[in-house]
């Protein structure tokens, strides 16, 4: 799910929030309806959504009969979570946390959702290992990040080509940039410092205990588009090549592990 500005998502005001309800409630049938495609999603399954910030996503979990909770570590994006959940009627559980602190038991969740949240952990590994932790055996884990393999991408602006910089030379500018000129990345506290390629994305997952890792091409539905969608993901799908060039051209990655 993409901001049409380019600010930092705890930095919406309530008015935007509201706003983009619709596209929260797409954004999570779309992603239940490609997590089907590889696992199965009791009818009342619990998620845990990592950096929820202002609670849409939480809403249209709650509206598609999941049982939601949230983590988010910015005090005034879980204001504006306990605002939106009272004008809407719909209770809404947001709490501070983030990804490498989850305040939760082990074996909790049957669904775990990050969306652009962990290109923005401190420590992407210890990360890893409490999503596997609070998830349930058989539950899944699935993000999406800022890729390595496309020069173009969403985290910044007026560095051109970025996505293909080198990871270290990144966050060297990433943390200048932060205090330097922070309206460049939405005026967020924590810039993308781990960005992602298929290999690092599986080999990290696999390291932290997941044994099945599937990526963005293997996870959407023919359905989803029109005969030129179709025959394009046939395509995509069809060599390894294929899938590098995809990854290539289009910015951005998403993974699903599954907790065996």
């Amino acid at each position: 799910m993409k901001n049409p500005r380019h600010i930092a998502t705890e930095q919406r005001s309530f008015e935007e929030i509201i706003e983009m309800l619709s596209e929260a409630e797409k954004w999570a049938e779309a992603v239940f309806s490609r997590l089907k495609r590889v696992t199965t999603i009791p009818d009342q399954a619990t998620v845990l959504d990592i950096g929820a910030s202002s609670g849409g996503f939480l809403i249209a979990c709650n509206r598609l009969g999941y049982q939601c909770e949230g983590v988010e570590p910015w005090e005034k994006a879980r204001l504006h979570a306990t605002k939106l959940s009272e004008f809407l009627g719909i209770p809404l559980h947001c709490v501070d946390g983030v990804a490498e602190s989850i305040p939760y038991d082990s074996n909790t969740f049957d669904v775990i959702h990050a969306s652009s949240v962990i290109e923005h952990a401190l420590d992407v590994e210890k990360a890893f290992d409490e999503i596997y932790r609070v998830l349930k055996p058989g539950g899944v884990f699935w993000f999406n990040a800022a890729s390595s393999m496309c020069p173009l991408q969403n985290e910044i602006r007026r560095f051109p080509l970025f996505g293909w910089y080198p990871d270290p030379l990144k966050r060297k500018i990433m943390y200048w940039v932060k205090n330097a000129k922070p309206h460049l990345i939405g005026h967020t506290n924590a810039p993308a410092i781990n960005w992602f390629t298929p290999s690092k994305a599986r080999t990290l997952l696999q390291k932290h205990g997941f044994k099945r890792v599937y990526d963005r091409w293997e996870l959407r539905g023919e359905g989803e588009g029109g005969e030129v969608y179709r025959l394009a993901l046939r395509v995509i799908r069809s060599t390894k090549f294929s899938k590098t060039l995809a990854d290539i051209i289009i910015p951005g990655c998403s993974y699903a592990a599954i907790k065996e």
